[in-house]
């Protein structure tokens, strides 16, 4: 297949009533860590400093670093902008989201003077980290002379036979029934009005939702040397997908047909369970290592919901104008997404800053789906071959100015595939400014990210991609209280 990308449907889902992809695998196996303002300010590289609540989700370890008990919540308002480039055409969409980083309790128990040997203190901490942000928009449009997207539908019939619609209830079925496919007796195949493409395409979608991560963890410190944690994490997925694909007449060149919809529907809900566990070692006060591994995270109760609706519309003949409604389709499944190993370091340079960085290996090859009545196994094997291992690479610097503090941070989240040609490496870049007293702080947060991806509207041979720029700008601002 050419490159995956985000093209959650190829739009031959007929085979079998189920709308899970490899692309979807990836969607929730790749994670942008947002939570607090400090956190991303510093490019999320806390995976060796510790003592901050969104740091718990990188490396559970650094809840042995917190000295007192504090609570933090965090507002995250973005904008994402997407510019899409098909054929000769460019179209922008931008959208605007409210959304939360994070909120969460941390509690420290601190033993009694030699009871509890090297032991400083044990920590506990409780809350929700975001670890992914699903909203946007964009449109593609262009005209295209050499396919359309009933050629998909036709080339499925005459290849693979079955019956209309039962076979095909969600795309093929609904299109026939709306007379925009049909059986040519004299060439004893299906065609259509535009067989050799020719209509003006265009294709608008909207998706929302995120993953919210639900942390339990708990840690220590051992001889202020070595610091330990564990977190239990409960991910929720919330996605939602909306969008309208139409093709026009715009040249009066096709014979009969003037315009044609598909209108596609998502819901997918999913709960988790992963397990986390790291370490940070302080050999010198100026220098801090961390380590910490995340298990795969396992979805056991997948659901997605989805429908369609197509419409026709014809010259001169309002009589065959038809709106096809497909039935409604769910699907109980599982998925598992990939382990984590990551590696921190920091340089703590006194009582003026830090610097760290860290890499993160994850291979997205390993995503997996799988359910009680349907193997997947062509889609698990679409996974191994189109996916790859690499890793992310994190760096931060931090520096204080009295009761102020002035940060900075960059990420680079590598391509995921395998294949040649645009890929899906993202960027991003932080800056913030933050205010710290015994009692109280609060911080400031800039982020960009930037982010490309081939959008192909159908697989058909010679079929030329949109090429999506995502844009996105987050200002985070977080307030916290120790007590």
């Amino acid at each position: 297949m050419k490159k995956l990308t985000f093209i959650f449907i190829t739009l031959v889902l007929s085979e079998i009533a189920f709308t899970q992809t490899a692309s979807d695998v990836l969607r929730y196996s790749r994670i942008y860590y947002s939570g607090t303002a400090r956190f991303v300010g510093t490019g999320g590289a806390f995976g060796a400093l510790g003592a901050d609540f969104s740091a718990l989700a990188v490396n559970p370890a650094g809840i042995g670093l917190f000295q007192g008990s504090e609570f933090s919540m965090t507002i995250a308002p973005s904008v994402e902008g997407v510019r899409t480039d098909y054929l000769t055409m460019q179209n922008t969409t931008n959208v605007m989201n409210v959304g939360m980083g994070n909120m969460g309790f941390v509690f420290t128990f601190k033993p009694q003077a030699g009871t509890a040997g090297p032991f400083y203190n044990f920590n506990v901490a409780f809350g929700m980290n975001r670890q992914n942000d699903f909203n946007s928009s964009f449109f593609i449009s262009g005209p295209n002379h050499n396919s359309s997207l009933l050629n998909v539908y036709t080339n499925k019939l005459n290849n693979t036979p079955g019956a209309i619609p039962s076979d095909y209830p969600f795309d093929i079925g609904p299109a026939f029934d709306a007379s925009l496919i049909y059986w040519d007796p004299a060439s004893k195949t299906y065609t259509s009005d535009q067989p050799h493409g020719g209509a003006y395409q265009s294709k608008e979608v909207r998706t929302y939702g995120s993953v919210n991560e639900f942390d339990i963890s708990m840690g220590g410190n051992i001889g202020d040397k070595l610091y330990f944690g564990i977190t239990f994490g409960v991910p929720f997925i919330r996605y939602y997908e909306n969008s309208t694909y139409s093709e026009q007449n715009s040249g009066d060149t096709i014979p009969f047909l003037k315009s044609m919809y598909y209108d596609y529907h998502l819901e997918t809900h999913g709960t988790g369970f992963v397990i986390k566990g790291g370490i940070i070692y302080r050999p010198v006060n100026a220098v801090r290592i961390g380590l910490a591994i995340h298990s795969p995270t396992w979805y056991a109760s997948m659901h997605d919901h989805w429908y369609s609706t197509t419409s026709s519309y014809f010259k001169d003949s309002l009589q065959w104008n038809s709106v096809v409604n497909s039935p409604a389709g769910d699907y109980n499944y599982y998925m598992r997404t990939p382990f984590r190993a990551i590696g921190s370091l920091a340089f703590i340079i006194g009582q003026y800053g830090l610097v760290t960085a860290e890499y993160e290996y994850v291979n997205y090859s390993q995503g997996k789906l799988n359910s009680s009545g349907y193997g997947y196994t062509t889609v698990n094997d679409e996974i191994k071959s189109s996916f790859q291992s690499w890793g992310n690479i994190r760096v931060g610097t931090e520096w204080r100015i009295e009761d102020f503090r002035v940060r900075a941070g960059a990420g680079y989240y590598s391509n995921p595939y395998t294949t040649s040609g645009i890929d899906g490496v993202r960027y991003t870049i932080s800056g913030g400014v933050g205010y710290r007293v015994k009692h109280f702080y609060a911080d400031l947060t800039y982020q960009w990210a930037q982010s490309k991806e081939e959008y192909y509207l159908y697989n058909y041979a010679g079929m030329i991609p949109s090429t999506n720029t995502y844009t996105t700008s987050t200002v985070l601002t977080t307030i916290g209280f120790r007590f």
